[in-house]
């Protein structure tokens, strides 16, 4: 068996990179939200690869979620810290109506890891001007730093992990078809509400009214992902495998391309497109990555460092972006200098946060929780969004 997944890592950093310039540049990347959903299948994988087995040989359930949050909470707190300021500044240059005291609930809300659901009513936000896509709109369930919003489903499915370990794949394919289904409906409801049409809307979870929808999201990406590694070694998983051409395996670029191709076709057709890539396609990606091997140490190098960045990229981008968009504004009309600037910027922060702030964070989290911990030591697992 693998000790690692690096083909995994490299594809989770390519769909980090989509979702920064999806934020940036919608009309490009306006299918890129479709990477959260991979996330979810990517975690669920790596997860289940990670500790299952120690879950299932002793590890404590509260030692596990420990873990998850020493794993996931240093860099949450880094962007939130990021975007609080960039929130209030938005305030007094008078291009967000947000008022302080929403501001303050949300912060105390999104420091403890949890959604903001105080009065989004009262918590009214004006379209920047500067550029639509980094709008501090109300109703979304992290206001400092929207993207956020992920990371409290993914928790959830964590902790949720602590009972799905001992589930077996039937009862774990009840789960996929049921939560999918629900998926599809709340999706449906969602959009006949907001926009009176029947197309399905894929993005939930991110907003107040996509609250119920983002559990039914997560619960079918990462059980899915769980699911994708108990049978990974299956019959079944061999002949789709050889159905695949054998020029994918031969390179980690073929996949990583492959993704971008999902991320960057321009049209939803009505719903149909997401639909294709989210319960066909994302999976599919996820079990050839876990099949294909980097054929040079330069290409594994590119793929780990890639899952190095993906996280912070993830968590970083939007509150830098918001800020650059807000005080560079869009000369000429063009959005490229505040892009451009964007993903400067964010790549920059995410290498010097990671390596000299969240890292040292984590490792000294770690250090004082194995102290006190009956299972000493962690070996380096893949980290999952």
């Amino acid at each position: 068996m693998n000790n690692r997944y690096d083909a995994l890592d490299g594809l989770r950093g390519v769909a980090a990179i989509a979702v920064m310039l999806g934020h940036f540049q919608t009309t490009l990347f306006q299918n890129a939200y479709v990477a959260v959903d991979l996330f979810f299948m990517l975690s669920g994988f790596v997860i289940a690869h990670s500790y299952r087995a120690r879950l299932l040989g002793g590890m404590t359930g509260v030692e596990y979620i420990k873990r998850r949050f020493i794993r996931l909470y240093p860099m949450l707190l880094i962007s939130l810290l990021i975007g609080l300021p960039v929130m209030i500044e938005a305030g007094a240059l008078g291009i967000s109506s947000y008022p302080m005291r929403s501001v303050v609930s949300a912060t105390a809300y999104q420091f403890f890891f949890t959604p903001y659901i105080g009065s989004f009513v009262t918590a009214k936000a004006a379209v920047l001007s500067a550029f639509p896509a980094m709008d501090p709109s109300s109703g979304v369930l992290f206001p400092l730093n929207p993207p956020a919003w992920s990371l409290f489903y993914e928790m959830v499915a964590s902790i949720a992990f602590v009972t799905l370990v001992r589930l077996n794949t039937g009862v774990m394919l009840k789960i996929i078809i049921v939560s999918g289904i629900m998926f599809l409906i709340t999706g449906a409801l969602v959009s006949f509400e907001t926009h009176g049409r029947s197309i399905i809307d894929f993005q939930q979870g991110w907003g107040e009214d996509r609250i119920v929808g983002g559990f039914y999201q997560v619960a079918f990406g990462f059980v899915v992902g769980v699911f994708l590694y108990d049978v990974r070694n299956s019959n079944a998983c061999r002949h789709i495998l050889e159905a695949v051409p054998n020029w994918v395996f031969r390179h980690t670029y073929y996949l990583y391309a492959v993704a971008l191709m999902v991320f960057v076709f321009p049209f939803a057709v009505r719903g149909l497109y997401p639909l294709l890539m989210i319960f066909c396609v994302a999976p599919c990606l996820v079990m050839v990555g876990a099949n294909v091997s980097c054929a040079v140490p330069f290409e594994m190098k590119i793929a780990r460092f890639l899952g190095w960045l993906s996280y912070p990229i993830y968590l970083l981008h939007f509150p830098i972006g918001r800020a650059v968009f807000m005080l560079v504004g869009k000369p000429n009309g063009s959005t490229a200098v505040p892009l451009l600037v964007s993903c400067a910027v964010t790549l920059l922060s995410a290498i010097v946060l990671t390596k000299y702030v969240e890292q040292p964070t984590r490792a000294f989290l770690s250090r004082k929780y194995a102290r006190s911990s009956p299972t000493r030591g962690d070996p380096a697992d893949q980290r999952s969004m």
